[in-house]
Protein backbone atom coordinates (compact mmCIF):
# COMPACT_ATOMS: atom_id res chain seq x y z
CA UNK A 1 0.00 0.00 0.00
CA UNK A 2 1.78 3.88 -0.96
CA UNK A 3 2.87 5.93 1.69
CA UNK A 4 1.81 9.57 1.33
CA UNK A 5 3.36 12.41 3.66
CA UNK A 6 0.47 14.66 4.25
CA UNK A 7 1.14 18.39 6.28
CA UNK A 8 -2.23 19.57 7.73
CA UNK A 9 -1.95 23.13 8.68
CA UNK A 10 -3.67 22.97 12.18
CA UNK A 11 -4.16 25.15 14.88
CA UNK A 12 -1.10 23.93 16.53
CA UNK A 13 0.57 24.61 13.46
CA UNK A 14 2.35 22.28 10.90
CA UNK A 15 1.42 18.80 11.50
CA UNK A 16 3.29 15.77 9.50
CA UNK A 17 1.03 12.53 9.18
CA UNK A 18 2.13 9.59 7.31
CA UNK A 19 -0.37 7.79 5.79
CA UNK A 20 -1.27 4.87 3.86
CA UNK A 21 -3.89 4.81 0.73
CA UNK A 22 -4.50 1.80 -1.35
CA UNK A 23 -4.20 2.52 -5.01
CA UNK A 24 -7.68 2.53 -5.61
CA UNK A 25 -8.56 4.34 -2.95
CA UNK A 26 -9.92 7.85 -3.00
CA UNK A 27 -9.19 10.87 -1.22
CA UNK A 28 -12.57 11.10 0.05
CA UNK A 29 -12.85 7.43 0.67
CA UNK A 30 -10.20 8.22 3.34
CA UNK A 31 -9.98 11.62 4.74
CA UNK A 32 -12.68 11.90 6.80
CA UNK A 33 -11.16 9.11 8.66
CA UNK A 34 -7.81 11.12 8.51
CA UNK A 35 -8.83 14.02 9.66
CA UNK A 36 -11.06 12.02 12.56
CA UNK A 37 -7.50 10.45 13.38
CA UNK A 38 -6.07 13.87 13.67
CA UNK A 39 -8.41 15.13 15.87
CA UNK A 40 -7.83 12.39 18.47
CA UNK A 41 -3.91 13.40 18.78
CA UNK A 42 -5.48 16.57 19.28
CA UNK A 43 -4.77 18.55 16.36
CA UNK A 44 -7.68 19.89 14.57
CA UNK A 45 -7.11 22.08 10.96
CA UNK A 46 -6.98 25.81 10.82
CA UNK A 47 -9.61 27.77 10.16
CA UNK A 48 -13.41 27.14 8.79
CA UNK A 49 -14.42 25.43 5.46
CA UNK A 50 -14.26 22.44 3.61
CA UNK A 51 -10.68 20.73 3.80
CA UNK A 52 -8.55 20.97 0.44
CA UNK A 53 -5.44 18.92 -0.33
CA UNK A 54 -2.64 20.61 -2.46
CA UNK A 55 0.26 18.55 -4.43
CA UNK A 56 2.54 20.27 -6.09
CA UNK A 57 0.22 23.66 -6.14
CA UNK A 58 -2.34 21.86 -7.68
CA UNK A 59 -6.02 21.06 -5.57
CA UNK A 60 -6.39 17.52 -6.00
CA UNK A 61 -9.89 15.22 -6.76
CA UNK A 62 -11.68 14.06 -4.21
CA UNK A 63 -13.19 12.15 -6.45
CA UNK A 64 -9.99 9.70 -8.00
CA UNK A 65 -7.15 7.53 -6.98
CA UNK A 66 -4.09 9.53 -5.92
CA UNK A 67 -2.36 7.46 -8.86
CA UNK A 68 -4.60 8.72 -11.51
CA UNK A 69 -3.91 12.39 -10.67
CA UNK A 70 -0.08 12.24 -10.68
CA UNK A 71 0.51 11.59 -7.27
CA UNK A 72 3.30 9.00 -6.07
CA UNK A 73 4.38 6.87 -3.41
CA UNK A 74 5.96 9.56 -0.61
CA UNK A 75 4.76 12.66 -2.36
CA UNK A 76 4.06 15.33 -0.12
CA UNK A 77 0.21 16.64 -0.08
CA UNK A 78 -0.75 19.42 2.00
CA UNK A 79 -3.79 19.69 3.78
CA UNK A 80 -5.93 22.90 4.54
CA UNK A 81 -9.42 24.87 4.92
CA UNK A 82 -10.86 26.54 2.08
CA UNK A 83 -13.47 29.54 3.29
CA UNK A 84 -16.75 28.72 2.41
CA UNK A 85 -17.10 32.46 1.81
CA UNK A 86 -14.23 34.13 0.07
Amino acid sequence: MPKYQMYFDTVNGETRYNVDIDEEETLGDVLDEILFDLQDRGDVLQGEGEPQVLWSGTALDFDAPLVGQGVRPNDVLRISTVALNG
